[in-house]
């Protein structure tokens, strides 16, 4: 099941403790392991040698993490042995999946991977019967108890109960009963009659049918990764895709799980340095391991190993590319800001490197600079084509004008003569680019720079009368809820929608948004998840796609789009959400969002190799963070992310604050500012009601810790230390803006 984040906590976020039991409320994230108590509430914690967290966490096998109401909780063994499970025999309630989303509670013992599938629960505790992943309470003729006929799993012993029969519209399958009409069932089975599946579903490839002459009742779908004997067949160990065999015998692998290789009918894991590969040796990969690169194809090595000036580091696709990708160019460093390689040396030829950042080699000439587009000049030493708004050069004669797109340069010893502006700005009678007075305007005229020719986009002209002033799209009064670009003839055509709305109709009769989150097919329906909680300047929630639900779509911005048509920055991005992004972009709870427009701009101002390096007031920069991990967090959101096997948390009702040094473990960001009427305590890890006047910090609502200037702490009480008091009397007073750790 799966819990809308905005009704599971105050604030929005998860509740910590939604969906783990009670003696043990922990999570898979993060570098602390905790005793607990009998009540469930943290004691103490203390170093552990696995990563472990308090408070239920979000897991995706995509490596993402965040407050998608699906909890998870775990144990120290667990953990080590790589399976899901507590001590009281509960199992992860959900976990996210690129195939799918399935349960397992109530397990008596541990849930573990199965390929193409999720977690599994072999058996259920003792009076409660299974479907592997969900285990309920025995109903009373639906479901038939196989401990009567195999005491070995009668109630009561520790391998608890499987299911020998299943009734109605519920079929056997590894012990536990599926109906084939609901998930997980109908990922397994498309047919099903007297308790047995008549037809597996065989088009994902990783379920096979059972082709023996006679099929014991539950084996007749075998997954392709299962290796236990069914009637003489079985699946081929880390196989992930396979075609069932004719007879008795292993099925025959078409393609092994991730890290492996064939290796004739077997898969073989791949060289430690791989995370995927073509091959055995370490110069199979196809995917380097984290913290290293692929290059020329096939060897992955560490960032010092791609050599500087003949190649550069894509730290977003994790690849070490040589220069002469592009064509001449011998020498070259990556853009920080566009995201692509800048050629720095061509040989015989130039390096030419235009606004959008594309480079190439051209001509020792005016025309090889010009190109078709006009953006550059040649220097007249012929050393460098330089942007036409590049004024940096001494010599009047390889000085371009601020703020020009496009110029001319013929011949040596001419300025180069600007033929148009930038955005924003109009060519001026002296030739020089001046800025456009009226708000948001893409052009306008000389003659009156107060009024818009044409507007940025986002924008209309009002009336559709030009010169005149530029609306928003989405304006209350006369705009369109939720339209991020549109167009004004005889009346207002939307023709895309802003993040978090989805878009329905056509442009030509104008789209009509709808906000996503309310909308359930908005992130591709039940396969796609809208737990992305973006805190606007007002403290308000707005929540975006997470997942995408659809074959190839990917969250930009939060909203699903077609992979690939999103100018290169979903390159970082497969399987329904983002592992890394562009420059420009950063990564956040599952997709990449740009800094210069919102939702990413309420997080974020600035961007290096898909990392938030620069936090708004109300996020935290994540210590240590790379191009693949989540570089910021909401100094508001109690869940949590990890880097480097260290965790980084923060606490609810935080309006702002800064961010925790590198830790070795857990670390909490320090709050600076609580939400109204509340104030952070003295260590800065908790927002307190603070009924006490004159009080700074609380560590309850009627317990202050430290006093506001002009008041002295007398117990829990401030207390007012006078109007004629001088300085000295009350340079002792302690005047602290608190910190309270928040994390996301």
């Amino acid at each position: 099941m799966q819990t809308d984040a905005r009704s599971a906590g105050r604030s929005g976020w998860p509740q910590k403790h939604a969906h783990c039991p009670t003696a043990l409320k922990i999570a898979v994230l993060t570098g602390l392991q905790s005793t607990g108590s009998r009540s469930g509430t943290p004691t103490q914690s203390v170093p552990a040698r696995l990563p472990l967290l308090w408070g239920c966490r979000a897991v995706s096998l995509a490596h993402q993490f965040g407050p998608n109401g699906k909890g998870l909780c775990a144990t120290p063994d667990s953990l080590r042995t790589g399976l899901l499970g507590d001590r009281q025999g509960h199992s992860a309630e959900t976990t996210s999946l690129t195939r799918g989303c399935l349960q397992v509670v109530n397990c008596q013992t541990r849930a573990r991977a199965v390929s193409g599938l999720s977690l599994e629960c072999p058996t259920c505790r003792r009076t409660r019967t299974g479907d592997l992943l969900r285990c309920a309470q025995v109903p009373h003729s639906r479901v038939r108890s196989a401990a009567s006929a195999n005491p070995k799993h009668a109630p009561g012993r520790r391998r608890g109960v499987h299911c020998g029969s299943c009734s109605g519209e519920f079929f056997l399958f590894r012990g536990g009963c599926y109906s084939q009409q609901g998930t997980p069932g109908s990922e397994i089975c498309t047919a099903a009659e007297g308790g047995r599946c008549t037809t597996c579903k065989t088009d994902g490839s990783y379920i096979f049918q059972n082709k023996a002459a006679t099929v014991t009742l539950g084996n007749e779908c075998i997954l392709c990764s299962d290796i236990t004997s069914r009637d003489g067949v079985m699946g081929v160990e880390n196989c992930h895709t396979c075609q069932a065999p004719n007879s008795a015998g292993p099925a025959t692998c078409s393609a092994c799980q991730e890290g492996y290789y064939k290796d004739g009918q077997a898969c073989t894991q791949c060289d430690t340095n791989c995370a995927t590969c073509s091959g055995s040796g370490a110069s199979a990969c196809t995917l380097c391991s984290e913290g290293k690169y692929l290059k020329d194809g096939n060897t992955c090595v560490t960032e010092s190993g791609c050599t500087q000036n003949t190649y550069y580091l894509d730290k977003v696709n994790r690849k070490c590319l040589a220069c002469s990708t592009i064509a001449g160019c011998t020498q070259c460093t990556l853009d920080q800001v566009t995201g692509k390689p800048k050629c720095t040396n061509c040989g015989v030829k130039i390096p030419r490197t235009a606004l959008d950042g594309t480079s190439t080699c051209v001509e020792k000439s005016y025309t090889g600079c010009q190109e078709d587009n006009n953006e550059l000049f040649m220097k007249e030493d012929t050393t460098a084509c330089l942007l036409c708004g590049d004024d940096s050069d001494g010599d009047d004669k390889n000085k371009g004008t601020p703020n020009c797109k496009t110029c001319t340069k013929t011949q040596d010893g001419a300025k180069p003569v600007c033929d148009m502006c930038k955005e924003g700005y109009y060519l001026d009678s002296d030739g020089s680019c001046k800025v456009c007075t009226g708000a948001n305007c893409a052009t306008c005229s000389k003659n009156d720079p107060t009024k818009c020719s044409t507007c940025k986009p986002g924008y209309f002209l009002q009336g559709g009368t030009s010169p005149g002033t530029c609306t928003p799209c989405d304006d209350t009064a006369s705009g369109i809820e939720g339209c991020a670009t549109c167009t004004f003839s005889t009346s207002l055509t939307c023709n895309s929608c802003k993040p978090n709305y989805k878009p329905s109709g056509t442009k030509s009769n104008s789209v009509t948004c709808t906000k996503v989150c309310e909308d359930e097919t908005a992130c591709g329906g039940t396969a796609g998840a809208c737990d992305a909680i973006v805190i606007g300047a007002s403290g308000e929630m707005t929540y975006y796609c997470s997942l995408c639900g659809q074959s190839n779509y990917v969250p930009i911005d939060g909203l699903c789009k077609v992979k690939g048509s999103n100018q290169g920055s979903d390159s970082g991005c497969s399987n329904g959400a983002c592992q890394s992004c562009a420059a420009n972009y950063f990564l956040y709870m599952g997709g990449c969002y740009k800094v210069d427009t919102a939702p990413g701009s309420l997080m974020c101002s600035k961007a290096s190799t898909g990392i938030c390096t620069t936090p708004t007031g109300q996020y935290f920069k994540v210590p240590g963070a790379t191009a693949g991990q989540q570089s910021v967090l909401a100094c508001e959101n109690p869940v949590g992310t990890t880097v480097g096997g260290n965790a980084y948390v923060g606490v609810e009702d935080c309006k702002t604050c800064e961010a925790p040094t590198a830790a070795t473990g857990m670390a909490a960001a320090k709050c600076t500012a609580c939400d109204e009427g509340k104030k952070p305590n003295l260590a800065g890890t908790g927002c307190s009601t603070c009924g006490v006047a004159g009080c700074s910090a609380c560590r309850a609502d009627n317990a202050c810790e430290t006093c506001s200037d002009g008041y002295r702490l007398e117990g829990d009480t401030c207390m007012s230390t006078g109007p004629n008091l001088g300085t000295g009397a009350i340079a002792g007073i302690s005047v602290t803006k608190l910190l309270f750790a928040l994390c996301c």
